[in-house]
């Protein structure tokens, strides 16, 4: 029949697809089946890997338990294609070659009928029909026979993978954000294929008008200060293991509200009414909407309790889907983190894909009603950072979002535990074919756009899974050419995780009170001691006592000329990621956080 797959020099990111297709056509020839096209039985072919709770849902494991970002390469030029891409390429080819028919499943990214809508068409090797399964339960039907924006090819096989180049590192993810397809290898893990999906969308959306977020949406009618009734708009801004899904997806309900009750003597019922969740992950910003990018979601579950009762509801469900979930002496899931492990330490990335009408609060549509009314970034850290505070100044909105600054969390990458890192728009590892700063100076004009209307977006940054003021130490650290003195943080091992000492740090209902409170205006604030009028620091939060506040603010722990050292060694290392991450800046961003002593 002959050779059908080219020379390994000869391989090109086109090359490459269409080999795919002639590998395709001549199985169909020699009368095999090629292609196992949205099998109706994919369940039950999923079944026979998993396991089956109590409950009814069912659970899979993956052979990593998180994203294998240190392992992905971005080929934005096919001049920037090397021998070792091509030969991944080449070794691709060959397995789906060999291989029985490969699972082939379709769906829409975005609401179907927007701006958003993008076909996505993944290939999965056959042995892993759950990933299949799981992945076309996430996003909206479409049509198998319609040309696809995108395509996934899937194979979670170890295929005598080479280096990334000049890297000791393995080549396991390869995207071609111009040639519209991924190729994932070696990882089972169900995050490398939505993220892939997720990540050309996020480009897709920026073609057309909009930018692509890592947030969560959320929307409630609030009742405020002066008695109006007001819907907003939420998106909840962090990357993994940062309260991105603890937030967006919370609701206050008869049950939990009894705690507000106890503990703050309000209950948020009387102020909050027609309480929707719309998405959990990525977003769709426009002018004029936000549009959620999946029709469920798929999120973590570690340390999941009744109280997060949309949540809880949902992951509780039957229906709910999961990943590296351990089950409880009774044989339901179970989020506790205590059985199941990896690498030694407790499994602290649990997953599930949920359906979005089991929290009890979807409505069907995953567009909101509006446009966007508040931004909430959740940018945790060790040492100058408030529990929550207000950013009324666009550049400096902006320059947070740039840094992305965060604390390296398990679902990330476990080499980052507990580890301050900047990961640009908190959506790093998921942005291309445009840079980060091409996204962050459209949302930044957004932001004054808004402000020049009179409707400006209320931007709130949180500390609710760092520390306020955790111990540390200074040392020099190398930047680039320049050697710089800075802090970090004294980091100790418990259950296996590195975990930062000392320090205080908000719970789950005292940031959700905030939010109600300071969307319904009902907070006093008083000015940043550094940034003044740019950022504002809570004073006054209905329910939560004076002296608790002094609680989260580092400068109750710290002199000015300790507190500005930190924040100065900050600025220096954001401006050293700024540089690498979101090149370009316009100056007003980039030196927004700077200030004179």
């Amino acid at each position: 029949m002959g050779k059908i797959i080219p020379p390994v020099e000869e391989l090109t990111p086109e090359k490459f697809k269409e080999t795919f297709r002639k590998i395709l056509e001549l199985k169909r020839k020699a009368g095999l089946i090629a292609i196992r096209d949205n099998p109706p039985d994919l369940f039950e072919r999923a079944k026979m890997y998993g396991t089956q709770y109590r409950n009814g849902s069912w659970g899979w494991a993956s052979n990593i338990w998180s994203r294998s970002a240190k392992n992905t390469v971005v080929i934005e030029r096919d001049k920037d294609l090397k021998y070792e891409h091509k030969l991944l390429m080449l070794r691709v080819l060959e397995h789906i070659l060999a291989q029985g028919p490969f699972i082939k499943v379709d769906g829409y990214v975005g609401k179907p009928g927007t701006r958003a809508q993008m076909h996505a068409t993944v290939y999965v090797d056959p042995q892993f029909p759950d990933l299949a399964y799981r992945w076309k339960q996430l996003v909206f039907p479409a049509p198998p026979d319609e040309k696809p924006d995108v395509e996934v090819f899937v194979v979670p096989h170890y295929l005598g993978n080479p280096n990334i180049p000049g890297t000791d590192r393995m080549l396991m993810v390869m995207r071609f954000p111009h040639h519209y397809f991924t190729i994932i290898t070696v990882s089972s893990y169900q995050g490398e294929v939505k993220k892939a999906v997720l990540t050309h969308w996020i480009f897709h959306v920026y073609q057309r008008g909009g930018t692509g977020e890592h947030a969560a949406l959320r929307e409630f009618t609030v009742k405020t200060v002066d008695g109006e009734w007001k819907r907003i708009v939420m998106c909840v801004w962090g990357l993994t293991g940062t309260g991105k899904s603890t937030h967006g997806l919370y609701v206050w309900t008869e049950n939990n509200a009894k705690k507000y009750v106890e503990q703050f003597g309000i209950n948020p019922l009387d102020y909050v009414k027609d309480q929707v969740i719309k998405n959990d992950d990525i977003v769709a910003i426009f002018e004029d909407k936000v549009i959620g990018s999946e029709a469920g979601c798929w999120t973590k579950t570690e340390d999941l309790t009744p109280e997060q009762e949309a949540m809880w509801r949902a992951a509780m469900s039957p229906r709910a889907l999961h990943e590296n979930t351990e089950f409880d002496e009774r044989g339901y899931p179970s989020f506790k983190g205590e059985l199941f492990q990896y690498f030694g330490a407790p499994n602290r990335n649990a997953r599930s894909v949920l359906k979005l009408e089991d929290t009890g609060y979807f409505d069907g549509d995953v567009e909101s009603s509006g446009p966007l009314t508040t931004a909430i970034f959740l940018s945790p850290g060790y040492f100058t950072e408030w529990a929550w505070a207000k950013v009324t100044d666009p550049a400096l909105a902006a320059k947070i979002l740039a840094d992305g600054r965060t604390i390296g969390h398990p679902a990330q990458a476990k080499e980052v535990v507990g580890r301050i890192r900047y990961v640009a728009r908190f959506a790093q590892p998921f942005t291309m074919g445009v840079p980060n700063t091409a996204h962050v100076v459209r949302f930044y004009k957004y932001l004054k756009k808004r402000i020049e209307k009179g409707d400006p977006v209320e931007v709130y940054v949180f500390n609710n899974t760092g520390r306020i003021i955790a111990k540390y130490y200074w040392t020099e650290r190398k930047f680039g050419d320049k050697v710089l003195e800075v802090p970090e943080p004294v980091l100790v091992e418990r259950d296996g995780r590195p975990r930062p000492v000392g320090g205080e740090r908000p719970t789950i209902e005292e940031t959700e009170l905030f939010i109600l409170q300071a969307v319904r205006g009902a907070v006093k604030y008083g000015p940043h001691p550094v940034w003044g009028e740019k950022m504002l620091i809570p004073k006054e939060v209905p329910g939560i006592p004076a002296e608790r506040l002094k609680q989260l603010e580092p400068t109750t722990y710290l002199t000015m000329e300790e507190f500005k050292r930190l924040l100065k060694a900050q600025i220096e290392v954001s401006k050293y990621w700024l540089d690498k991450n979101c090149p370009g800046l316009p100056k007003e961003i980039y030196e927004a956080m700077d200030f004179e002593d």
